[in-house]
């Protein structure tokens, strides 16, 4: 299986431990497609690449994706515009927040029937939970 894993860069990187747990445990189900996502220093590398060729390889790997798997208790444009492009495509989309950060995410998120919204108290409940998370449909 083929995991796009999306979380904030620019929007804030307060989440950046998370990201790094839910990258490793996902791995374990499949490809992650964009493990930058969880790195430290994605900032500096994607300072050496244009803007034009970030995206086209993040909408290439958004279409090799059999699942898009974000983590969106930080607000951000580029989660955003990648949930929006891969629900365009009818990719399976599955989102965690940190309900004790954000007590309710947009309502373009939660009103959207095709996504699978999960709220969290603590990320390991989520990943004690991931298996069985990711073999159920939306």
């Amino acid at each position: 299986m083929n995991i796009y894993f999306s979380g904030s860069i620019y929007g804030g990187r307060q989440k950046l431990d998370t990201y790094k747990k839910l990258v490793k445990e996902l791995a374990k189900f499949g490809t992650v497609l964009d493990e930058e996502v969880a790195d430290d220093n994605v900032l500096d590398r994607e300072a050496s690449v244009s803007d034009n060729e970030v995206f086209e390889s993040l909408v290439n790997r958004l279409k090799r994706a059999d699942l898009i798997f974000a983590e969106v208790t930080v607000p951000s444009l580029g989660v955003g515009y990648e949930l929006g492009y891969a629900d365009s495509q009818n990719k399976r989309i599955i989102c965690v927040y940190d309900k004790t950060v954000m007590p309710k995410i947009t309502t373009m998120l939660r009103g959207n029937n095709k996504l699978k919204i999960i709220p969290y108290t603590d990320i390991n409940e989520i990943i004690n939970n991931l298996e069985n998370i990711l073999k159920e449909e939306n």
